[in-house]
């Protein structure tokens, strides 16, 4: 009967082992192939400065494959056994968080993190405390327990494990999509770009930013810039100067688009009315001008560069059409008809819908999701 009893012990083992092995392998391939992707890309371009080719599907294998043979030679050195055998996989999973715990910081110069010094003493410590368990412990981890809890406990620690490397791992939803666009404007896939966070009505500046230049070269700027959130003004046609939030384009990137570079001090509208009306810029600066001027509100100015800057008889992009409604409000005798009769019998129900609401809160909300696509919801509400 005992011997039936450790035949069964040893097969369970076995079985648990290869358990666990496909379990911490499944986790860790999808964890770095569909959710760090983007964060071992930028992680790569760092450590290589741009000069090897980053292969996701590779790189998640081959991490996946170190990782399980560095378990099976931690266990080997320690000689983890029976209920606590999947222990083992601590230094992987901390290693697998550690890898993918990267920050804005990643593309400037000197990048470093305390990872660096951190984890070398973690795992001396957990190599520490392993041994002096094995030793205590001698009698327990040799003993042969229930065969369903063996295979229970080694599971649950494999899992806890994986769960501590996915916390340990950057999870900041807004970094992601900011190196996702600018993984699709690096390969030009424009429309790709335009996909990242679109469902958020959060949006950082750098993805902004990111955005306008994905617009500009497919020519849509005028057309779709306000179908994304706006929160920054003019500002968000241009990257901050920390360098910590701009990644691997910077303002020079956008001047190259533009054709033309600032002086130094002087203020972005500045600089793009100065190359729109001095004609030194390239086509695509008269749409960063005038959605410039947009973005911070100024119609006045807008409909002055409209006027001396397009033809008449060019048909204006929809968001300078919805722009020039506005400003027909308040100025009915101004000469310039908008002919898309679509568009105006929309403005004209957005104003009918603002009248009924309690409260700015209500009104600013239900007036979103009608028309948040427009720049006369960004013109009313946006603060």
């Amino acid at each position: 009967m005992s011997e039936y009893i450790h035949t069964a012990y040893k097969k369970t083992a076995r079985i648990q082992t290869v358990v666990c092995g496909l379990l911490f392998s499944a986790f860790s391939f999808t964890y770095l192939y569909v959710f760090q992707s983007d964060i071992l890309e930028a992680l790569h371009f760092s450590l290589a400065h741009g000069k090897t080719h980053f292969a996701p599907l590779a790189s998640a294998i081959i991490i996946t494959v170190i990782l399980l043979l560095l378990r099976w030679g931690v266990n080997s050195l320690l000689g983890l056994k029976g209920n606590v055998r999947a222990l083992s996989y601590f230094p992987s999973c901390l290693i697998l968080g550690a890898l993918t715990d990267v920050g804005k910081d990643v593309y400037t110069g000197g990048y470093h993190t305390f990872w660096g010094w951190m984890l070398p003493l973690v795992l001396m410590i957990y190599i520490a405390v392993a041994y002096w368990l094995r030793r205590i412990f001698r009698n327990q981890l040799n003993h042969e327990s229930n065969p369903i809890i063996l295979m229970n406990c080694n599971i649950l620690i494999v899992i806890v494990l994986c769960l501590m490397a996915a916390l340990i791992g950057n999870t900041n939803r807004a970094f992601h999509h900011e190196l996702e666009a600018e993984h699709h404007l690096r390969l030009r896939q424009y429309q790709q770009v335009l996909k990242a966070g679109e469902k958020s009505l959060e949006a950082s500046r750098t993805l902004t930013v990111l955005r306008s230049i994905a617009l500009s070269h497919t020519g849509e700027l005028g057309k779709r810039l306000f179908t994304f959130p706006q929160h920054y003004r003019s500002g968000g046609l241009f990257f901050a100067d920390d360098s910590t939030q701009t990644y691997r384009y910077t303002n020079d990137s956008i001047y190259y688009l533009l054709g033309v570079r600032p002086y130094a001090g002087e203020k972005w509208l500045t600089f793009l009315q100065n190359i729109c009306y001095k004609g030194t810029g390239k086509y695509t600066a008269l749409d960063y001008y005038l959605s410039a001027l947009l973005l911070e509100k100024d119609l006045d100015t807008f409909v002055k560069a409209v006027n001396d800057l397009y033809e008449i008889e060019e048909e204006l992009p929809r968001h300078y059409s919805e722009a020039l409604l506005i400003y027909r409000d308040s100025h009915p005798e101004y000469p310039v008809q908008i002919t898309d009769s679509t568009l105006v019998k929309r403005y004209i129900t957005y104003r009918e819908r603002q009248v009924g609401f309690t409260s700015y809160t209500e009104e600013r909300n239900r007036m979103r999701r009608e028309f948040g696509d427009t720049y006369w919801w960004y013109f009313d509400y946006q603060e």
